[in-house]
Order: C-alpha cells, then sequence, then structure tokens
C-alpha cells in the first residue's frame, strides 16, 4: 500500500490547551479532551502519589518523564522517515527498549500527519505501520516502570480515536483501520507492546465518544 498523504493542521492554545485549526474549523487535540475528562479516581490516584512521595519530587518525575518522552519521540521520528539523527544523552536505556519493536515493523505508511474528525477533534497519530502483517496506528510512550492494560486505558482511547479518524481522512483512499498498538519504551526493560484488535478499537472509540461528549457538554455549561 502506498504512503498515506501528509497533512498538517495549525496548532493553536485555547485556554493552554492544545486545539488544531482545521478545514475552517477549531478543533480541541485528543490529549485535550482525555485530560479534561480526566474520571476522578484517576486524578486521586495522581494526587495520592503526589502527596506520598512530596510535590517537588512529582513535579520533577514528571517534568523528566515528559522531557525524556518528548526526546524518544523525535528520534523514532526521524528513524521512521529514514532521515538522519543522534541520540540525545541519557536515552540509551529507552532506544535499547524500543529498538526491537522498530525493527519488526514491515512498513510505514504515516508518520506524524494531522488527521480529524466530523465529531469534531484532531491530533497527530505517532504513526500509522504495519506490524506483524496488521495495518495499525501505533503510539509510541515512556514510561518508568512497566504497565498493565487497564492502568493505561486513556492511551487505548487515544488509539482508537486515532483510528477513526485515519479512516474519516482517508475514506476515499479505501484504507480502513480497526487495528491498533501503544509501544511502551522503558529505561531498563524491554517494551511493552498493548496491541488492540478489531473489538478493543470498537469499545474504546465507544468509551472516548463518551468522554467527548462529555468535554463538550463541560464547554457549554461553562459559556452559558
Amino acid at each position: 500500500m502506498p504512503q498515506l498523504t501528509h497533512y498538517k493542521a495549525k496548532q493553536v492554545s485555547i485556554d493552554r490547551k492544545r486545539h488544531y485549526e482545521i478545514g475552517g474549523h477549531c478543533y480541541p487535540g485528543i490529549t485535550t479532551i482525555l485530560s479534561a475528562t480526566k474520571p476522578y479516581e484517576d486524578k486521586k490516584r495522581l494526587w495520592d502519589w503526589q502527596d506520598r512521595i512530596g510535590h517537588a519530587e512529582a513535579r520533577q518525575i514528571t517534568t523528566t518523564s515528559a522531557r525524556s518522552g518528548s526526546r524518544i519521540h523525535k528520534v523514532i521520528k526521524s528513524h521512521l522517515k529514514q532521515e538522519p539523527y543522534e541520540l540525545p544523552e541519557g536515552l540509551d536505556g529507552f532506544w535499547h527498549s524500543i529498538e526491537p519493536v522498530l525493527a519488526g515493523i514491515d512498513e510505514v505508511l504515516l508518520v506524524e500527519g494531522a488527521v480529524w474528525h466530523p465529531l469534531k477533534f484532531g491530533g497527530y497519530p505517532d504513526a500509522v505501520i504495519r506490524y506483524d502483517g496488521e495495518l495499525c496506528v501505533c503510539d509510541w510512550k515512556t514510561a518508568r516502570r512497566p504497565k498493565r492494560i487497564e492502568w493505561i486505558e486513556d492511551y487505548c482511547l487515544q488509539v482508537a480515536a486515532y483510528c477513526y479518524a485515519v479512516n474519516w481522512v482517508y475514506r476515499d483512499t479505501g484504507i480502513h483501520l480497526d487495528r491498533a498498538m501503544i509501544a511502551l519504551a522503558l529505561e531498563d526493560h524491554p517494551a511493552q507492546i498493548f496491541t488492540l484488535d478489531a473489538n478493543d478499537v470498537f469499545h474504546y472509540w465507544r468509551r472516548f465518544q463518551q468522554r467527548l461528549k462529555q468535554y463538550y457538554a463541560s464547554r457549554t455549561a461553562m459559556q452559558l
């Protein structure tokens, strides 16, 4: 299958939250929607962790993790686009973790191209690839420790939303994605791969739509 057309969307900040200007509309990003509608239990888990280790240390860990994630994303992007790159200092562990996953990719169709959906959301999936013979949306993540699938529901909602947005944007190409993959690079362990089949993607898509409705309902209420 040929590479998909690469689209760009202007990123704008509204109330310090990421939005995208697409076709004369301004859509919230998927991560903006998920952050704004995070369940109380998830927030409480974060607050308890911050209280347990101290807010200053928690802030430092979060900042360091975000920086590492951003830098490894850039390296992976260059690798997939077959562009020259240098591995920044301090990322050796994450790179050794994720490199075998990258080596297993059969085909790269899209790297960080803008996608959107008429339900009024947009975003930039990390990649559309063929892995183990299956087309899928892939998102690269980093973590300090291994995860369980039930701990990363928002990641699953994110890639499911990407699947449906990709299918909308490229509907005239005949592509139909119903699989997704979350590849989690770990500093001291081999990467974890979480794969979602068609039933999983549909399940999380339904859950994402609920969060999307919640997001727009809260925005409407704020404007009243």
